[in-house]
Order: structure tokens, then C-alpha cells, then sequence
């Protein structure tokens, strides 16, 4: 005996409807992969772009660092507000660890203005600082052309600073990531 085809046809609905809601799940999860991508390719390039920053105002306020020193006269250099004598490693006791100056957390930076005038957004939000070191350089004259004399008769003293900046992007000094940290080497 044959089965009647109402009965075939009704059965047929629920496997549709089975496939159907196995399509719209399979629909969904690669909606959720295509947003989850989208969010971390933003989350990405709003990281390099306050990498960009921070580097900027990095080598902005080096170079403020860098004009302060060759102004004709120096401000005193009192081991305060960015402005240190060279402490370097003691001579005298060789095991000991030296840890140079600007990573030190008893440094003062001097706060850069290289973003008071800057456009709210994004370097705005941005912070730069620096610290200068004073040092102190025995040089050897150059014996002159005379190629008799091997050592020079006199020395003179050369003054070097060095000037070291950090800065971070947009997410400011809250966020110490990106951080970046700039130097430069200047003699007077």
C-alpha cells in the first residue's frame, strides 16, 4: 500500500527547517570571525598610529632638549628639573651594577612643550619629556703637522651633553605602551 503524500510532504518541512537552521548558524559564526578580524585590524592600526605619535613627539622634544643646550648661555645644571651632571659608573667598585640615568625613577624629566599649541586630537593627548647630561670630555689636541711629535703638549676639556627624550602616543603616560625613548649626543 502506498502512504498517502500529505504525510511525505510534512515530513519533508522539518528536514528544511533543520538545514535551514544549520545555514543561518553557520551564517552567523562567520559574521562573528568577520567582526572579530575587524576589531583586531582596528585595534592594530590605532596601536601603530600611537607608536607614529609617540615617536614624533619623541623627536620633538629632543630637539627642544637639544636647542635649551645651545642657547649662548646654559641654565645651571643642578641634578633637578632635567638638568644633571654626568653620574657615571664607579671606577672604584667594578661589580656593582650601573644603571644609567634615564632609567633610573628618582630622574626628574622636564616636561616638553612640543604639544601645548598641538590639535586636541590625537597628539594632544600625547606626553613628551627629556633629561640633559652634562659631561665632561678630556680631549689631546692634535699635535699639529708635524709628524716628529707623537703626543700633544697640551689637553683641552670639551663639554658633551647628552640629551634623551621620551614620549608616549595618544593614550598619554596612563598607558606606558607605546613608550618611546630617543637620544642624541651634542658637543659645545
Amino acid at each position: 500500500m502506498r502512504e498517502p503524500i500529505l504525510s511525505y510532504a510534512s515530513r519533508q518541512r522539518g528536514v528544511i527547517l533543520i538545514v535551514g537552521l544549520i545555514v543561518l548558524l553557520v551564517l552567523t559564526l562567520l559574521a562573528l570571525g568577520s567582526m572579530r578580524s575587524t576589531t583586531l585590524e582596528e585595534r592594530m592600526t590605532n596601536n601603530t598610529q600611537d607608536a607614529q605619535i609617540a615617536f614624533q613627539v619623541a623627536e620633538a622634544a629632543l630637539r627642544e632638549g637639544e636647542l635649551l643646550v645651545q642657547q649662548p648661555t646654559l641654565p645651571a645644571f643642578t641634578n633637578s628639573n632635567g638638568l644633571y651632571t654626568y653620574d657615571g659608573p664607579d671606577p672604584e667598585s667594578p661589580g656593582t651594577s650601573y644603571v644609567p640615568l634615564w632609567e633610573r625613577g628618582s630622574t626628574q624629566w622636564r616636561d616638553a612643550t612640543v604639544t601645548d599649541d598641538a590639535p586636541p586630537e590625537p597628539i594632544g593627548s600625547a606626553r613628551g619629556q627629556f633629561i640633559i647630561e652634562q659631561m665632561l670630555v678630556q680631549e689631546e689636541l692634535s699635535p699639529g703637522e708635524s709628524l716628529s711629535s707623537d703626543r700633544a703638549a697640551e689637553t683641552s676639556e670639551r663639554v658633551i651633553f647628552r640629551v634623551t627624550a621620551r614620549a608616549w602616543g595618544a593614550t598619554g603616560a596612563n598607558n606606558p605602551s607605546p613608550m618611546v625613548i630617543l637620544q642624541s649626543t651634542f658637543k659645545r
